[in-house]
């Protein structure tokens, strides 16, 4: 989880800063996330929007991920699916530009449609928007099956979900029924990961999110990318908003469930969602929540951004478990 740079903040600006201008010529803008990444969001002088993602890479252990990142987001976006694809350097031709052998860049083009207002509880509450984002998801696990098929080597590339965040899940305690999935291309493969409502934007004239911060693309079961944004209903059904603690009286996971599932099971192939397993999925999630939130609180000064959940999600945990 850690990472410590040697330079400061203001140091490590102006480098990125360059790097961005060198490579595509574009100006960096406002740092949106820290955490284990630093994503910027960067513009082109035309109006033009993109997005610059710092990945810390110390130990070459990112490049093979990335590397499949960028070909998987090619290959969605060339089969119509709304994606944010990354852009190639003007100076190597790559997406992926290293740094100093310890910093991934990648320059990603800025996601279609509007942002999702998260304290507005219109993507819990509008049946379009959680239809859709089903619909979304059935794509994704369609391409992904025949990316597989048609990229065996390169898909191999792909981070096995218990390596996630430093393997915090490799203890995890999985049901018997699901690892007798693990083999079955029908419901385990290559998955986002991390389809949250800050992850998305709503694109209303397809009807569909466009998703992006690919961070977290593993092999997965297909049925744990959808227990992500359910989890999230579900927090805020449990314990109110994360940004204040108030009440969310919005929030009803049965029937976001519901909607999501009715929209995955609507398009291409209609695969039919065990309530069940998803279910067992929507428990792996919780506990990795507990497992990262407890552990970043361990690590990070009370300052640090992602400091806040982390705590509002620990006192959960410590409540629920009482």
């Amino acid at each position: 989880m850690k990472h410590k740079s040697r330079l400061s903040k203001q140091q490590e600006s102006d480098k990125f800063r360059q790097l961005a201008r060198d490579h595509w010529n574009v100006e960096l803008g406002e740092c949106v996330k820290a955490s284990q990444n630093h994503t910027f969001l960067v513009n082109n002088g035309t109006g033009e929007r993109f997005v610059l993602r710092v990945t810390p890479d110390p130990n070459d252990k990112r490049s093979e991920s990335i590397e499949l990142e960028v070909a998987l987001l090619e290959y969605l976006y060339e089969h119509k699916l709304p994606v944010c694809r990354a852009i190639q350097s003007s100076i190597t031709s790559s997406a992926i530009v290293r740094s100093d052998g310890s910093l991934i860049l990648c320059l990603f083009r800025f996601a279609t449609g509007e942002p999702i207002v998260y304290t507005d509880w219109t993507w819990i509450t509008n049946r379009e928007i959680v239809i859709g984002l089903g619909r979304w998801f059935a794509r994704l696990h369609q391409l992904t099956r025949r990316f597989v098929q048609e990229q065996p080597v390169l898909a191999a590339r792909a981070r096995y979900w218990t390596t996630i965040h430093d393997g915090i899940l490799a203890s995890v305690e999985v049901d018997e029924h699901d690892k007798k999935l693990i083999s079955d291309p029908a419901y385990f493969g290559i998955i986002h990961g991390d389809v949250i409502a800050s992850n998305y934007y709503w694109d209303s004239t397809m009807k569909l999110p466009c998703v992006y911060d690919w961070d977290e693309l593993q092999q997965s079961w297909f049925l744990y990318d959808l227990s992500a944004p359910i989890w999230g209903v579900i927090i805020l059904e449990k314990a109110g908003s994360p940004i204040d603690q108030s009440v969310v009286p919005q929030a009803n996971s049965e029937l976001y469930t519901t909607w999501l599932i009715d929209g995955y099971q609507s398009d291409g192939d209609k695969s039919i969602v065990d309530r069940a397993a998803l279910q067992r999925m929507i428990t792996i999630r919780r506990e990795l929540y507990k497992r990262f939130c407890r552990q970043a609180l361990a690590e990070l000064s009370i300052e640090h951004p992602v400091a806040q959940f982390c705590k509002f999600m620990a006192d959960f945990f410590d409540n629920e478990e009482k």
